[in-house]
C-alpha cells in the first residue's frame, strides 16, 4: 500500500498510519509533503493492548482488499511511537548504524 500514500495523504487520509515495521521511502516523502505521521508498536503486545485501547473499528473503503482496505479506528490511549514524522524522519534510516533489515 505504500504506492497509495502519497495519493490519499493528498487528499486528506491516512494522516496517521499505525504498524510494526518499516516502510518505503515513498512513504516517508509522502508524510513530510502532506504532515503525514507513521507510528509504530510493538506486535504481540500490540494486540493485547488494542483490545483494551480501540474503541470503533469501521471500513471505509475497498472492503475487498481486507486488511489492505482503508479503515477508520478510534483509539484511546494506545502506545505507539512515532516512525516516520512530518519531517521526514525515519526512525529505522537513522539508528546508529543502520537497521539490520532496512539498510544502513
Amino acid at each position: 500500500m505504500d504506492s497509495y500514500v502519497e495519493l490519499f495523504q493528498k487528499h486528506g487520509g491516512s494522516l496517521v498510519m499505525i504498524a510494526k515495521g518499516n516502510r518505503g521511502e515513498a512513504v516517508t516523502k509522502a508524510c513530510q509533503a502532506h504532515g503525514g505521521f507513521y507510528l509504530g508498536s510493538i506486535g504481540g503486545p500490540a494486540a493485547i493492548l488494542a483490545q483494551e485501547n480501540i474503541r470503533k473499528v469501521e471500513v471505509i473503503d475497498y472492503p475487498e482488499l481486507g486488511m489492505e482496505a482503508v479503515w477508520k479506528i478510534e483509539v484511546v490511549d494506545f502506545p505507539a511511537f512515532i516512525l516516520v514524522d512530518d519531517k521526514g524522519h525515519d526512525f529505522f534510516r537513522e539508528l546508529p548504524g543502520g537497521c539490520g533489515i532496512c539498510g544502513p
